[in-house]
């Protein structure tokens, strides 16, 4: 009779054992989601009104910079490191925006770099795309007032943009102490 009293024991503390683990498991596991969720909710919310919300997913928001003067092809270029960024309609109704590339002159003061160590606009490519969807590749200097983009989001619709900018590798040898700095501005149009 011991014998069956330990192995009932035992079976009882095994099972213990298990919720007592299942427990962790679910405490830690519901413990990251919501720790995860915070910082997904901190990202950079730059443009919010009645009817668009834009939300950066790079710790940067809309802030992105060129350091090194390093011309590539543009296929490389299509494979640097993109800056997302997804809008948001909270409408009922179409609206019409517009994706902006603009410098951003108080970084360059806060950087003390000065605005004279600018890479000139005609060096500088970007390519944009939605998600699933083939790149479209501009020089800076060939934007009209900045506009990178227009177009319309349907009601309630999310669209997720990817950027990149490189320099062109037709882009002549230059100081590489040059750099840029810019912003990604997305207004209603």
């Amino acid at each position: 009779m011991n014998l069956a009293y330990y192995k009932r024991l035992q079976r009882k503390e095994f099972i213990k054992n298990i919720i007592f683990i299942i427990f962790i498991l679910l405490f830690a596991t519901i413990s990251t989601y919501y720790i995860y969720n915070k910082f997904v909710d901190t990202r950079d919310e730059i443009l919010r009104s009645e009817s668009l919300s834009v939300s950066f997913h790079d710790e940067n928001g809309n802030r992105f910079s060129i350091t090194k003067f390093n011309p590539v092809s543009d296929n490389v270029g299509l494979s640097s490191k993109a800056y997302k960024f997804t809008i948001k309609n909270n409408t009922n109704t179409n609206v019409k925006y517009v994706i902006k590339i603009a410098e951003d002159t108080d970084y360059f003061i806060k950087d003390g770099c000065g605005l004279e160590n600018k890479i000139p606009l005609n060096f500088i490519k970007t390519g944009i795309h939605k998600k699933n969807e083939i790149s479209t590749i501009y020089n800076l200097d060939d934007l009209n007032n900045n506009e990178l983009v227009i177009d319309t989001i349907e009601p309630k619709e999310e669209i997720e943009y990817t950027i990149r900018f490189w320099i062109s590798a037709d882009s002549l040898m230059m100081d590489n102490n040059l750099h840029y700095h810019g912003l990604i501005q997305v207004e209603e149009y």
